[in-house]
């Protein structure tokens, strides 16, 4: 059986060879003979500003047609466009015929192959010899939707420059807008012919309606009248979407296939163009302030702000007012950048305001926006909030500083709205160590540490519930935590003299020589700071001298020396290094 298979094999692939020669050598003696010459491209294009319109024509042929950069070499082609255009040869083989301007929509001519043509080696060419070019139906060239940057209006009328007149009904057809979340095509509504003139005319001097126009290839200003005026007239059409647009969205006007050329009902677009945009956010207003953690109430100590998503005439916006619980009523104001505005888009409150009390915000109740919207969240006006006290402060002045031994080495802290005795943690370094090579790396280990204190440190935890929240730590962590022996630690208990509650400048005293390290621990500042019962560190450094190093850098040479910081005296036998 297998013997009869294999026979079978054999007899078929003898046949297949067989019929394979063939081809094959017609193939190879085609390929002995001499090239038919003939034209390999025949194809419209544009000039680069990506509107699709057509500006040349491109001819390329298999072989060479003309001596490299002959500029007297013949065109190979005539054409019937009723543009005037210049030819030209690229190299030996490409020849492309460009137009003075864009050819306008639904138009249809012809290039010709001139009947005498023949390659450089004198051989006629054959094949094809008339090419077509058609500008197609009416698509849009441009789209004018609005002059801002804040998005579209719900009711945003659009003016569609097209390449050539297209049939208004069909554009009511077949044209639609598409809202993101929405699943059905929304229809257009054409507009009547005026809607474009008010709306030209209305923003000619804008910068998106001059781009418009040129885009479009429609002049700067319309025509006054006559046929050219009609003529571009026709070549815009405004729609509107049938119904409002929700605001916040995303959306597209597409432009069909089907949309018909006007008085050519067979001349279509030929492909779908989609033009998308954002719906302007819905007019709102929003009230905003600083705030030591996000369950305190506003600091008093800064400026309260009101924003609206959309511009409010001045008086209006001026018109709002701060009123809080002890009968004060607080006027807005507007900052400098915005003083000559008619239309503002922000108003602040400006601090210190009173603190601790209950506060409410009113607004005009006709307030409304530069298109006459009413404000969507009106039913949160009036608002009601609360206004803390100052936060509490506890602030060193700098990371590291230096104190006059002969002041007796005080070290300012400012405080406020924490407790009356804190906790300082003091960690002295004699100023005998100092002289000791090991010293001043330890030294610089310290102020590394103090440097490192108050590191923003946010982690990513979860609450009792299992969501993911983000959590403060940032100065939860003593200065001197995991930190290594060595010098003398002593803990002292500082008493501001208001009490701690009121804004003061605190001194303490370091009065030994020499490099310090100080602390101090505030529960009420962690709970204002990080939102949660922590007790919140503050650490700074300080040298205690009377000694001051002095650097002159020269070009041949250098000098340092030093000098006492009460007199002011050079002091000898110092040691630099």
């Amino acid at each position: 059986m297998a013997t009869g298979w294999q026979a079978l094999a054999k007899a078929f692939a003898g046949k297949m060879r067989l019929a394979m020669i063939v081809p094959l050598a017609a193939a190879l003696v085609a390929a002995g003979g001499d090239t038919v010459p003939q034209v390999t491209l025949a194809t419209p294009g544009s000039s680069g500003t990506g509107d699709g319109t057509i500006s040349r024509f491109t001819l390329r042929f298999s072989e060479d047609m003309v001596p490299l950069g002959d500029p007297r070499a013949k065109a190979p082609a005539t054409h019937d466009c009723k543009v005037p255009a210049d030819g030209r040869w690229v190299d030996t083989r490409t020849w492309v015929l460009e137009f003075e301007k864009s050819l306008p929509g639904g138009m249809s001519c012809h290039v010709d192959l001139r009947s005498d043509l023949t390659t450089a080696r004198g051989v006629n060419v054959v094949g094809n010899s008339r090419f077509e070019i058609d500008t197609g139906g009416p698509s849009a060239r441009a789209v004018l939707a609005g002059t801002g940057y804040g998005g579209i209006e719900e009711d945003q009328i659009f003016l569609v420059a097209t390449n050539v007149a297209a049939d208004r009904a069909s554009v009511g057809r077949f044209a639609y807008c598409a809202v993101d979340g929405i699943g059905e095509k929304i229809p257009v509504d054409v507009l009547k012919r005026e809607t474009v003139t008010t709306i030209l005319e209305g923003v000619s001097d804008q910068w998106s309606a001059q781009s418009f126009t040129q885009d479009a290839g429609l002049p700067l200003r319309l025509p006054a009248a006559g046929a050219d005026r009609e003529a571009a007239l026709d070549r815009v059409v405004p729609v509107k979407c049938r119904r409002p647009l929700p605001p916040g969205r995303e959306m597209a006007l597409v432009w069909d296939a089907r949309i018909s050329q006007s008085g050519v009902p067979t001349r279509t677009a030929g492909r779908d163009q989609r033009f998308d945009y954002d719906v302007r956010p819905a007019f709102t207003a929003k009230m905003s302030c600083s705030r030591v953690n996000p369950q305190a109430g506003c600091n008093p100590l800064k400026d309260i702000n009101v924003s609206f998503a959309a511009p409010v005439a001045r008086d209006v916006a001026l018109a709002a007012t701060l009123r809080t619980a002890d009968g004060k009523t607080i006027a807005a104001k507007i900052d400098d950048d915005d003083k000559n505005d008619a239309w503002l888009e922000r108003i602040h409150f400006a601090g210190p305001l009173p603190q601790n009390v209950d506060a409410t915000l009113v607004l005009p109740a006709d307030i409304a926006d530069q298109s006459g919207r009413k404000l969507q969240n009106q039913s949160n006006f009036p608002l009601k909030f609360h206004i803390d006290s100052a936060p509490p402060i506890v602030k060193f002045a700098a990371e590291f500083g230096i104190l006059e031994a002969g002041e007796g080495g005080i070290l300012p802290v400012t405080v406020r709205g924490v407790e009356a005795s804190l906790i300082q943690s003091n960690l002295k370094m004699p100023a005998s160590v100092l002289k000791v090579g090991d010293d001043d790396a330890a030294i610089a280990r310290w102020l590394t540490r103090v440097e490192k204190a108050d590191d923003t440190d946010y982690r990513e935890e979860k609450n009792a519930k299992g969501e993911d929240i983000t959590v403060n730590y940032t100065g939860t962590q003593s200065v001197f935590d995991g930190a290594p022996a060595g010098g003398e630690r002593r803990n002292l208990t500082l008493a501001p003299p208001a009490g701690g509650k009121e804004f003061e400048v605190v001194g303490i005293p370091l009065a030994e020589k020499g490099f310090h390290v100080v602390e101090i621990a505030s529960p009420e500042l962690g709970a204002a700071l990080l939102g949660r019962k922590a007790t919140r560190y503050v650490a700074t450094a300080a040298l205690v001298t009377n000694m001051a190093v002095h650097f002159k850098w020269g070009r041949d040479g250098s000098l340092a020396w030093v000098t006492a910081l009460d007199t002011g005296l050079p002091v000898a036998g110092a040691e630099v290094r």
